[in-house]
């Protein structure tokens, strides 16, 4: 999906979209679709990371979703933008001391660690 100009909305959509297929893909070992989906929401990114207004505006919007995915999504890359940064690693030590949240808990705990022990985050 590669678009000139997006607006929160589409920021929004695009974030809740890409963490409901990575969800599903995961559970049902689908490493396809989750890494097409990867790609897509790296697209995002992307444009956030020229666009930090934008980014800061958006992202913790994304914080109460109810899919762990998207949450994780939204924080780490609060934190490769350097944006909401004590939120962003709350969302992502929540997320990785729930026990119900297996791989993606996982996931969320390496996160945190590569952000501690490099003191940065980098999406590609």
């Amino acid at each position: 999906m590669k678009k000139v100009q997006w607006s929160i909305s589409d920021i929004l959509n695009q974030y809740i979209n890409s963490g409901n297929v990575m969800y599903k893909a995961t559970i049902e070992g689908d490493y396809k679709a989750n890494n097409k989906e990867g790609k897509i929401i790296t697209q995002a990114f992307k444009y956030l990371e020229k666009n930090l207004e934008l980014a800061s505006d958006t992202l913790p919007i994304l914080f109460d979703n109810e899919n762990v995915v998207t949450r994780t999504k939204a924080a780490a890359h609060c934190l490769a933008l350097r944006i909401h940064t004590d939120k962003a690693e709350k969302i992502l030590e929540d997320a990785a001391n729930d026990d119900k949240n297996g791989i993606f808990g996982f996931n969320a705990k390496m996160t945190l660690k590569v952000w501690h022990e490099q003191g940065f985050l980098k999406v590609y």
